[in-house]
């Protein structure tokens, strides 16, 4: 075999390999999954389409995460802390897409909140606070996982 009809047997195979892969992963973070509308309505009552957005809430996280069993996430907002209630953490693709749930008092000084995380895939990483008037804001991050972590 010439090395130009091999390069071109390799080039193809990954082509096609790669288009294999696409459909597993989610198309956007507005995806949900019927554990994440289960887990949203245990913790907070209500489902994702009933949460709106902000951008008022900063997520830091890896946009490449090498490991999902050791993931940190940093969850920080502009909103005054004598405001918010408690703030909720999910992940989508995991098992069990609740992580977290942290509350909140003027004590805190600001809504701010940092820890570790496992992710079994690539999954948007959302944060919800709960506000005392009862309104729940949220962002959300992607976070691409290289080697799941959820056994």
């Amino acid at each position: 075999m010439k090395r130009r009809d091999f390069l071109k047997v390799v080039g193809a195979s990954i082509l096609s390999l790669s288009f294999i892969g696409v459909g597993a992963l989610p198309t956007s973070a507005s995806a949900t999954t019927p554990a994440l509308e289960e887990a949203l309505r245990k913790h907070l009552g209500v489902g994702l389409s009933a949460i709106k957005e902000t951008n008022q809430i900063t997520i830091k996280a890896p946009t490449i995460a090498e490991s999902g069993a050791n993931v940190p996430i940093e969850v920080s907002s502009t909103i005054p802390i004598d405001k918010v209630e408690a703030l909720y953490i999910f992940v989508d693709q995991n098992p069990n897409p609740f992580v977290a749930q942290v509350e909140m008092s003027p004590l805190n000084g600001e809504v701010y909140f940092a820890t570790r995380i496992r992710m079994g895939n690539t999954s948007p990483v959302r944060a919800i606070l709960k506000l005392k008037d009862g309104s729940l804001l949220m962002a959300h991050k992607e976070v691409k996982v290289t080697v799941g972590g959820c056994g």
